[in-house]
């Protein structure tokens, strides 16, 4: 029996390509070693050796296993974090990446925390990474296995019939919804969309969608008046930042306050980043990624509710980082 090690290169985050992976690996009749991270030197005798990266900036770490083992081992190499990097990856391996969904286990069956009942999305939002790996168009697996966590990147924009299958697969098996971590899409978000979700969404950590542009602004505004009976805490909006303008991105996350919401600002990363702060690509009045880094700490923490975003000091002997910067617009929680 051959001997397979998979490794999850952005542990601790839960990685289910891997874990999928590592069911289909002994279905194949390998003797399958599962690692949290590097495994360092053990598992030096294994013939397959399948590298699993969920963030670009994490491929580092599966670099050093490769050069490391590609000599006494088949290696495989994949995720979403691998898509953008395959000439680097082939520059400083000298190997393949596999790219994109693999069909030998992508609908690999097993009981796992995460679940996906379709793949793609129609919207192809630039700084993202999901059209460029599952497509523009959806593809479907009706026969998934619900779980805690559902991945879908577009709930509102699946057809309504396939929307309601995911939630009677949900009801008929039983399955608690913990979260829809992508969720909503706001421009396809209706009345009969709300009604259809709303039972299962009780469960759920908060109803997620994003204002990432200020195009969006009408789209978001309406979404947010038909959720108007939850509660602002259960209303999670993602908030890209450095991608517009410093006022924009701040407007953008008062306008989330002001209309019930919570924002949960991420800062704009090329989906080629391998962790280098010094290489982020700035664009417009941002000065600096760590002013980017700033900016979501002052509302992923909270600070919003105690004093407003211009008296927010990160770090010692440092000047507050938005009070010149920003035209103050005064919001109540």
């Amino acid at each position: 029996m051959k001997k397979a090690l998979v490794v999850n290169c952005s542990a601790p985050h839960y990685n289910l390509g891997s874990r999928k992976l590592y069911d289909w690996l002994q279905e194949q009749e390998y003797r399958v070693t599962y690692a949290q991270g590097d495994p360092g030197l053990w598992e030096l005798d294994a013939d397959l050796v399948c590298l699993s990266v969920i963030f670009s900036w994490h491929a580092p770490i599966a670099c050093e296993i490769a050069l490391r083992l590609k000599h006494n081992a088949e290696i495989w190499c994949g995720g979403p974090g691998m898509f953008a990097l395959a000439n680097w990856w082939r520059k400083e391996t000298g190997l393949e990446i596999v790219k994109g969904l693999d069909a030998r286990f992508e609908k690999q069956r097993g009981h796992y925390k995460m679940t996906f009942a379709s793949r793609g999305c129609p919207v192809n939002c630039s700084f993202c990474i999901v059209p460029r790996l599952e497509g523009t168009a959806f593809s479907y697996d009706p026969e998934f296995i619900p779980a805690p966590i559902l991945c879908d990147n577009n709930l509102s924009a699946l057809p309504a019939a396939y929307q309601e299958h995911i939630v009677c697969r949900y009801q008929d098996t039983g399955t608690v919804l913990r979260d829809a971590n992508s969720g909503f899409e706001p421009r396809y978000f209706d009345e009969d969309t709300y009604q259809r979700w709303k039972l299962l969404m009780r469960t759920a950590k908060a109803w997620r969608f994003a204002l990432d542009e200020m195009r969006e602004i009408e789209d978001v505004q309406r979404m947010m008046e038909l959720l108007n009976a939850i509660p602002a805490s259960k209303k999670r909006v993602y908030c890209l930042v450095g991608n517009e303008p410093l006022q924009a991105c701040y407007e953008r996350a008062c306008k989330i306050i002001e209309w019930g919401g919570e924002p949960h600002c991420q800062f704009v990363l090329p989906l080629n980043w391998l962790g280098d702060h010094g290489k982020v690509k700035l664009r417009y009045n941002w000065t600096s990624y760590q002013q980017g880094r700033d900016f979501c700490r002052y509302y992923n923490t909270w600070g919003w509710r105690k004093y407003p975003i211009w008296d927010y000091k990160p770090r010692k002997d440092e000047p507050p980082p938005f009070r010149n910067a920003l035209k103050r617009i005064e919001v109540s929680a």
